[in-house]
């Protein structure tokens, strides 16, 4: 059975790779960057995904720090549908670590 590998990484990346680790996040980044906050159905209806796929990925977004969710999940939704906003700072910043990381753009930045 293969063992999981563990590369003499800093463990700042787990967050980039978390972020940007599969094509649906991507896409989702994506679409939230070109057409600004949506709901789970919007971006299901414009990616041609599930909703249950879209609301698994935003969550996990959410989680990670990369969207943001309005209503916040600490408040009463009663109802209401949730809006998902890109944080695009924190996405910039998790680009360019991974840049950093990968050697194709300077340590400073």
């Amino acid at each position: 059975m293969p063992r999981y590998v563990r590369p003499n990484t800093a463990s700042s990346l787990e967050r980039v790779v978390n972020a940007f680790g599969n094509l649906t996040k991507v896409a989702i980044i994506g679409y939230l960057n070109e057409h600004g906050s949506a709901t789970r159905s919007e971006v299901a209806a414009a990616l041609e995904i599930g909703v249950a796929t879209a609301k698994h990925n935003l969550q996990l977004l959410a989680d990670e720090g990369v969207v943001l969710q309005d209503p916040p999940a600490t408040e009463e939704r009663n109802g209401r549908r949730v809006r998902y906003t890109l944080v695009e700072a924190e996405v910039e910043q998790r680009y360019a670590q991974l840049g950093r990381a990968l050697g194709l753009s300077p340590s400073g930045e």
